[in-house]
């Protein structure tokens, strides 16, 4: 006899929307990170291109963010 727990199929949504949440938060504190170099530079050179690494880590973000939200409320109209 089988476990009954095999015949469930896992929620992946909510899986690969919590691996999207992880992304979202690493993103973020790059973009901290970033932006705290760029404070830090001692060159406008340096400054620059510490703004520009944290720009693009804060856009990661949110586009994780926006795809784990969708998988979440997809998740939502699935469920009985």
């Amino acid at each position: 006899m089988q476990p009954e727990t095999t015949n469930r199929r896992p929620d992946t949504r909510q899986d690969a929307a919590a691996a999207a949440q992880t992304r979202v938060d690493d993103a973020r504190a790059r973009a901290r990170a970033a932006s705290a170099a760029a404070e830090q530079a001692t060159t406008e050179y340096a400054r620059r291109a510490h703004e520009r690494v944290a720009d693009v880590h804060a856009a990661l973000a949110r586009s994780h963010e926006d795809h784990a939200r969708a998988l979440r409320l997809r998740g939502m109209g699935d469920r009985p």
